[in-house]
């Protein structure tokens, strides 16, 4: 049952990635001079999402999400995005460098959603991978005590 549980799991995770992806690949085609140490990261991070959907690597992928997940939150700054200019944001905000700096702050939002979506479905994959290696990958139990019946009187 855990199998089934934990391919949907990386099925989840695989959607979540790809809306990552996306998002952040066009952050970074309509960047015009804008802030893109975080963007860069953030690809970094859907880069090795997609290895770790594929490859089941679930502890690094829940590291590098969590980094990346924090780091976006703080420079997006959650600010109003559809009254940008009297939000008292800095001039370096990694919101700005876009034809079009309303629609880049909310795919900025929408990405920030996402790989938080993403981290909390790959610590969901991560417990269960963990469970199934403390079982042995094998799906018996962990005890190896012996039965009554194999116990000489």
């Amino acid at each position: 049952m855990s199998g089934i549980i934990n391919m949907a799991l990386r099925g989840l995770a695989f959607v979540f990635t790809l809306i990552f992806t996306a998002l952040v690949g066009n952050l970074i085609a309509s960047n015009i001079n804008g802030h893109m140490v975080t963007i860069n990261f953030s690809m970094f991070v859907a880069a090795l999402s997609w290895v770790a959907v594929l490859l089941s690597l679930d502890i690094l992928a829940v590291l590098f999400t969590f980094i990346d997940a924090i780091v976006l939150a703080a420079e997006t700054r959650a600010p109003n995005c559809g009254n940008l200019r009297n939000a008292n944001l800095p001039h370096d905000w990694i919101g700005w460098g876009s034809a079009n700096d309303e629609h880049r702050c909310r795919k900025l939002q929408a990405a920030t959603a996402f790989v938080w979506f993403l981290w909390a479905t790959f610590c969901v994959c991560l417990f269960f991978t963990y469970r199934q290696y403390r079982s042995g990958f094998s799906g018996t139990s962990r005890s190896s005590r012996p039965s009554m019946s194999q116990v000489g009187v």
